[in-house]
């Protein structure tokens, strides 16, 4: 999301046929919407804006924001911001979001600004506008979001690795409360944004296959949010450590973790994941999961209890976590490492890769 921001004397932008949309002092905003931009960068960016303390003090240095010389903000979508000119002589669109997404954030964006005290007047979204102001200094300034280090990005390319990854559909909302899968995301660099599901499938069923079972519960996580959302491609996760048939998931205390680890040391058990991608509105798009094959060192008691005293098997399937002290406990995989740690990343961009197909 691009915005450029301009101190001024007095703006307004005139519509045929309406009232013109006036300003005195304060802050011009053109503001663009990338594809792939979300919510999050709407409001990082609105922030932005009414923080910038841009206005000279009385010995004429910047020193003085929006509210301390009682400003208002003008508003004005501008697509144009995100034109490639760099081949050929007439710009390229394509990095600019579809209309109506675009649309959506830039009201967004709005309704940020108008969380403060300070009056915002706007044009009108994919109208004809002529914009009239006096830049005061001159004084402009760029804002990209693509350069905000709290965005989920990596190495700045966040597009080729959703392209890479095969979401071209996102914006991705992961419905899930694991911190691991969405860590997963963040050092990817996919662009995401993190809903807690309400429904999570309320347990294994007697005698149900524990790969169904895992589907069945990334599925009702998946749909319980994204029966909500208006936007998006939703991702449920759920992942079960699975011992001779037992599935052993997470431990209701320290004495089952204690009691899961005693029975895994030594041994090879299987990690399954199931995966699901919903549409907005609640649509199941597809779904499948993933197995690995784990095989734990053989440990003494005192190791085994040493380990539970950190504390961190306490939210984790089978009671460890190989990304973390629990990968001391693990002697060898058979499968995919990421599947371990609750998010199989080459399964998810095959899933990926058919809900575009399915969608076409």
């Amino acid at each position: 999301m691009m915005a450029v921001v301009q101190r001024v004397q007095r703006a307004e932008v005139r519509i045929a046929g309406r009232e013109p949309a006036r300003i005195g002092r304060g802050l011009l905003i053109l503001l663009g919407v990338a594809r792939g931009d979300m919510d999050v960068e709407a409001e990082w960016l609105a922030r932005k804006c009414l923080s910038l303390r841009i206005f000279s003090d009385d010995e004429g240095r910047m020193n003085r924001s929006l509210g301390d010389v009682g400003g208002e903000l003008l508003v004005v979508s501008q697509f144009t911001l995100l034109g490639d000119c760099i081949k050929g002589r007439r710009p390229s669109w394509s990095k600019a979001a579809d209309p109506g997404e675009a649309d959506r954030l830039y009201e967004h964006f709005v309704a940020e600004l108008r969380r403060a005290p300070h009056r915002v007047a706007t044009g009108v979204f994919q109208a004809k506008m002529e914009v009239d102001s006096v830049n005061d200094g001159p004084v402009t300034l760029l804002i990209d979001s693509r350069e905000w280090k709290g965005r989920k990005s990596h190495s700045g390319k966040p597009q080729q690795v959703e392209t890479l990854l095969g979401l071209r559909r996102g914006p991705l909302l992961l419905a899930s409360r694991s911190p691991r899968r969405a860590r997963l995301l963040e050092m990817l660099g996919v662009r995401f944004e993190t809903r807690v599901p309400d429904e999570d499938g309320c347990g294994r069923q007697p005698g149900e296959d524990p790969a169904r079972y895992v589907e069945r519960q990334a599925e009702t996580k998946a749909l319980s949010v994204a029966r909500k959302e208006r936007r998006g491609l939703i991702l449920g996760a759920d992942t079960v450590v699975v011992l001779e048939g037992e599935v052993l998931e997470k431990p209701s205390g320290p004495e089952e973790a204690l009691s899961h680890l005693r029975r895994l040391t030594g041994r090879e058990h299987e990690v399954i994941t199931g995966l699901c991608l919903a549409g907005a509105g609640g649509k199941r798009l597809v779904s499948g999961h993933e197995l690995s094959r784990v095989r734990m060192s053989a440990l003494d008691e005192e190791s085994l209890q040493a380990y539970v005293r950190t504390g961190e098997p306490l939210d984790k399937a089978g009671a460890y976590g190989i990304q973390g002290i629990g990968g001391m406990l693990v002697a060898g995989i058979s499968g995919c490492y990421f599947n371990v740690m609750g998010l199989p990343l080459a399964r998810l961009r095959a899933l990926l890769l058919a809900a575009e197909s399915t969608a076409r």
